[in-house]
């Protein structure tokens, strides 16, 4: 629904760059862990852990949609 988009779209609004960029190439674009570090010049672990923390916060924003849907 619209609600739904215009939530996750504020979610992804409220994400650092890097977190947004990294989380974008990993699950909008599918790219893997050492292409996302290649990308935004970060190391491995680095990269992992910006699509880590990216995919934490957004689960703790989008909670509320979560138990809606129950």
């Amino acid at each position: 629904s619209a609600e739904i988009e215009r939530r996750v779209q504020a979610a992804l609004d409220d994400l650092s760059p890097l977190e947004r960029a990294a989380f974008t190439l990993r699950h909008y674009e599918g790219r893997s862990i050492d292409e996302i570090g290649a990308a935004l010049g970060l190391g491995t672990s680095a990269a992992k852990h910006s699509v880590f923390r990216a995919v934490k916060k957004l689960r703790v924003a989008l909670a509320p949609l979560r138990s809606q849907e129950s």
